[in-house]
């Protein structure tokens, strides 16, 4: 298996995804009606369907159809992950933050806030055009890892934008003309994000 650094998933068709990163709760009920719950992950997975972006991009459907089609020929369908943009959430957000791995090396991560309460999210596929670290340090940035090697000092804080790691949930193709017969459709493609990139 790869990571295809480049080309990114297309943003024409990224942008009509459904989905976002969520949690896995296991919940077990008593008969009592009591429930006790565990959060199996400790860090947030990302999951989008994409099968009904090509009717949302009509009137292109024909080549939206096709640049999908190329590009899950590429990915090789779940064999091969790849850079993908949640037009919903790609942005530091004022909660670029760092957490320390080594003195010198520091993983990435966006702080999700409300009230007194955080949520850390780590961030591993920084847009090497958009970051930039703060904090009186002179950085080295892994774009592909999301961590940022310094000779001296702690940094601060990163701004900037960010891609998810994903990969096809699906190895075999289910696509062709919808019901109307007007438009490519495929019943069901998602992408799923990875967490070993």
């Amino acid at each position: 298996m790869a990571f295809l650094e480049t080309p990114r998933f297309p943003d024409e068709i990224a942008a009509w995804a459904i989905g976002g990163r969520g949690f896995s709760t296991v919940i077990v009920e008593t008969f009592g009606g009591n429930e006790y719950r565990t959060s199996a992950w400790s860090q947030a997975r990302g999951e989008w369907d994409i099968s009904n972006a090509l009717r949302e991009v009509n009137p292109a459907a024909t080549y939206s159809y096709k640049v999908l089609r190329d590009f899950f020929m590429i990915a090789r369908g779940r064999f091969n992950a790849f850079r993908f943009k949640d037009f919903k959430d790609y942005k530091d957000d004022g909660g670029g933050v760092f957490v320390g791995l080594t003195p010198t090396t520091f993983q990435m991560y966006k702080t999700y806030t409300v009230g007194a309460l955080t949520y850390s999210q780590i961030i591993q596929k920084p847009r090497s055009s958009t970051a930039v670290v703060t904090g009186g340090v002179t950085p080295s940035v892994n774009y592909t890892t999301g961590i940022v090697t310094v000779a001296s000092g702690t940094p601060t804080a990163w701004t900037g934008e960010f891609d998810v790691p994903c990969r096809f949930n699906e190895d075999m193709p289910t696509a062709g003309l919808d019901g109307s017969g007007a438009f490519y459709a495929w019943s069901q493609l998602k992408l799923v994000e990875v967490r070993n990139p």
